[in-house]
């Protein structure tokens, strides 16, 4: 899977164009497989996070969302996901339906890998009401993009997911 890099501002003026189409987020929304870009508050500024996650929803509760931040990955490794996840989603996306992503499935593949640092637990109460659906088909697109919004400003999202894979081991 090729995509052209594209200049921060050109990103820039992608992810803007996405958050244009920015909707009322709901429950219904945080389905497993759903991809969502929203705002986030953590809880514990102290702690790097992301404040604009692209996140493909693995499990929702009352309380928490488990979801598979794409910019905790660097680019090749998120396009080398896309790909699994398409391929096991040929059918849905052609069919314009959402994704199908069981994570008690995926997870020791995700583990093996080298995926678990992408894994984020959100709080629901800090996430904001405001936020976008990615269409599967704007995927490839949205991911490759340097969308991330990492607090404390010093790391790349490569630097993060070394330094993720670091504390793991």
């Amino acid at each position: 899977m090729k995509v052209k890099e594209l200049t921060p501002t050109q990103s820039f003026q992608k992810v803007k164009e996405l958050l244009k189409t920015k909707t009322k987020l709901t429950k219904k929304n945080f389905v497993p497989g759903s991809l969502l870009m929203y705002f986030y508050d953590a809880k514990d500024k102290k702690q790097t996070y992301d404040r604009t996650p692209l996140v493909l929803i693995l499990k929702n509760g009352p309380r928490h969302t488990l979801g598979l931040n794409f910019h905790w990955l660097p680019i090749k490794m998120r396009l080398k996901l896309i790909q699994a996840i398409f391929r096991l989603n040929k059918d849905n996306i052609a069919k314009q339906k959402p994704l199908e992503f069981r994570y008690i499935i995926l997870k020791p593949m995700l583990k093996k890998l080298g995926y678990a640092p992408c894994i984020r637990l959100y709080i629901n109460s800090r996430i904001s009401s405001n936020g976008a659906i990615v269409p599967p088909e704007r995927l490839v697109e949205i991911a490759s993009l340097k969308s991330e919004t990492f607090t404390q400003g010093r790391y790349s999202a490569e630097q993060l997911y070394s330094m993720a894979r670091r504390k793991k081991n």
